[in-house]
């Protein structure tokens, strides 16, 4: 078991089909932590109609870790009817959500308030979050199509680039050291000229899956699993 101050896991998407759920019920058990932070896209869409047994799992999972630790859920693009449930599993609700560990100032964001298509063409968005799915579902274990297209459209339309521009702009001027947020699904790591550094937590819905410690002295690790 692997031990860190705080957790932080994002885009799980519980409902829909290409939810890791096994990966995050393993992450949750084995790793001992004092925080959890949920950054964004706990739920895939507005209803618990396509929830299966794995994913009523990790809400019972997640619940009985708020009853004894800080649990926060960074408001994402998906699933935000379900707030009301997210509320009753011990979840607290930001928009974003900035906390220090170690002496070093982090900010959390899920990054959709910095996509452009998200916020001005939810249709063309929706679309294609629908596509991408429907690839995953026949794609195999190891998606090599499916992360082939997230990688490629990401960054044909600019998407990563400028979320990763804003939110170090806006994490500038919040003071913060270190910038994390997740949406694009790409996990990435990079330091910034004045220090700061910026990563992208990656999701739970491709092979490998990425989450985020941060150990008492603020030192910050992409893992996968």
């Amino acid at each position: 078991m692997s031990e860190c101050h705080t957790l932080l896991i994002s885009d799980i998407h519980l409902g829909s089909k290409v939810c890791q759920a096994d990966k995050v019920l393993w992450v949750l058990r084995e790793t001992k932590f004092k925080d959890l932070i949920i950054n964004g896209d706990l739920f895939d869409t507005n209803s618990t109609e396509h929830f299966d047994g794995k994913h009523w799992e990790i809400v019972m999972a997640i619940s009985e870790i708020a009853e004894k630790h800080s649990a926060v859920l960074v408001g994402g693009n998906h699933g935000r009817k379900l707030d009301s449930l997210a509320k009753k599993m011990g979840l607290r609700i930001y928009d974003n959500h900035a906390f220090g560990v170690g002496g070093r100032r982090f900010l959390c964001l899920h990054g959709n308030e910095f996509d452009v298509f998200v916020r001005y063409m939810p249709n063309i968005s929706d679309f294609f979050t629908w596509l991408y799915y429907f690839i995953q579902r026949f794609g195999g274990q190891k998606q090599r199509v499916s992360m082939f297209l997230k990688r490629f459209s990401k960054h044909i339309l600019g998407v990563s680039r400028l979320q990763q521009k804003r939110a170090i702009e806006f994490g500038t001027a919040m003071n913060a050291n270190v910038v994390i947020c997740s949406h694009t699904h790409l996990p990435h790591v990079s330091r910034q000229a004045n220090g700061l550094l910026f990563v992208n937590s990656g999701s739970f819905c491709a092979h490998p899956c990425n989450y985020v410690t941060i150990d008492r002295s603020g030192k910050v690790e992409l893992k996968e699993v």
